[in-house]
């Protein structure tokens, strides 16, 4: 959760799609000096390439890739206003002064409402300690994309494919795994009986969060099986997940057992779930 002080009901998840651009040059690594100038440097090129990738107000230049972008709702702004946020303490904990561009953009909106392009990892040439004048023969690019509601991993792909063959036809692009965003609305149906269980459970009324900024494959429900999906974090904020020491605390085990058995009664009792209910 965002926050210890209150549970959270969770309407959807970013998708993702991850790329590797791979430029190559001579046959093998060379001397800088011997033949700088002679052979083309893989490195620049794929820096080259980037470039025309995001600008310096990290907006995605990609032609289409933000087409299906849509603008926050008003529902969804409400929810966002709603959610508590310290920015400045969530910056000095990152040891960060400010957000990146544009400094505008909510910081809620970056995580919900707004694509990302992410070089996860650049290699090429030599990188340990002191100096290697060495001209390097390949270099790679490791990316990811966070994907709104309303994009779809393939159509993203062939998008950058057409972009990189008409920038750099000589660097490679391969695609790795992929998962579509995934929303529920909401003023789902299914919405206040999640939300009646989740204060059962905890003791207090839960948030509504639009859309987490992390991917799962939660697209399964909604675009597969045409289901609603809900998230209910049960977790302390400071549980560590996928690190040394991960944790639960035991009063939070115990109030999603009291959420998950709160649910099955809001299911089966619910007005708003019977056929022919108008609201």
């Amino acid at each position: 959760v965002l926050t210890a002080d209150h549970p959270q009901v969770v309407f959807g998840v970013r998708g993702i799609l991850s790329l590797e651009l791979i430029a190559r040059g001579a046959r093998h690594d060379l001397h800088s000096g011997n033949w700088g100038g002679i052979a083309p440097n893989p490195a620049w090129r794929l820096i080259h390439l980037l470039s025309t990738m995001l600008d310096a107000d990290n907006r995605i230049t990609v032609p289409g890739v933000l087409d299906a972008v849509a603008p926050v709702s008003p529902a969804m702004r409400a929810a966002i206003e709603r959610i508590p946020l310290d920015q400045d303490a969530v910056l000095r904990r990152l040891g960060l002064a400010h957000l990146p561009p544009p400094a505008d953009l909510p910081y809620f909106d970056r995580l919900m409402a707004r694509p990302t392009m992410n070089i996860a990892g650049f290699t090429s040439g030599y990188g340990g300690p002191g100096s290697k004048t060495v001209l390097p023969s390949v270099a790679t690019v490791k990316m990811d994309i966070r994907l709104v509601p309303n994009q779809r991993a393939d159509s993203i792909f062939a998008k950058v494919a057409a972009h990189v063959a008409a920038h750099a036809p000589e660097v490679e692009l391969r695609r790795g795994g992929s998962m579509e965003p995934s929303s529920t609305p909401l003023d789902h149906p299914f919405a206040n009986p999640v939300r009646r269980a989740v204060e059962r459970g905890f003791g207090r009324a839960p948030l509504d969060i639009p859309l987490l900024g992390g991917s799962l494959p939660d697209a399964v429900w909604t675009k597969t099986l045409g289901l609603p999906s809900f998230l209910v974090p049960y977790a302390n904020p400071d549980h560590n997940n996928h690190a040394p020491n991960e944790n639960l605390e035991i009063a939070r085990f115990y109030a999603g057992i009291r959420t998950a058995a709160s649910l099955l009664a809001e299911l089966s009792a619910a007005a708003e779930l019977r056929p022919g209910h108008t609201g």
